[in-house]
């Protein structure tokens, strides 16, 4: 399943796409797509709302 994960770094959020593997026996993070602040975040849900609407 995958997760959104946010990092704060001197001030400003970013955001990372994050899923869950499991390698030799245990239970890793794996970063699937680095998404960057906020604004790109908006942006990503509107495109994907658009693309569903067609």
């Amino acid at each position: 399943m995958a997760f959104l994960r946010v990092k704060k770094i001197n001030n400003n959020y970013y955001y990372y796409l994050v899923k869950s593997v499991r390698i030799n026996g245990k239970v890793k993070q794996k970063v699937v797509k680095y998404i960057g602040k906020s604004k790109n975040l908006v942006s990503m849900i509107e495109n994907a709302e658009q693309k569903e609407d067609r």
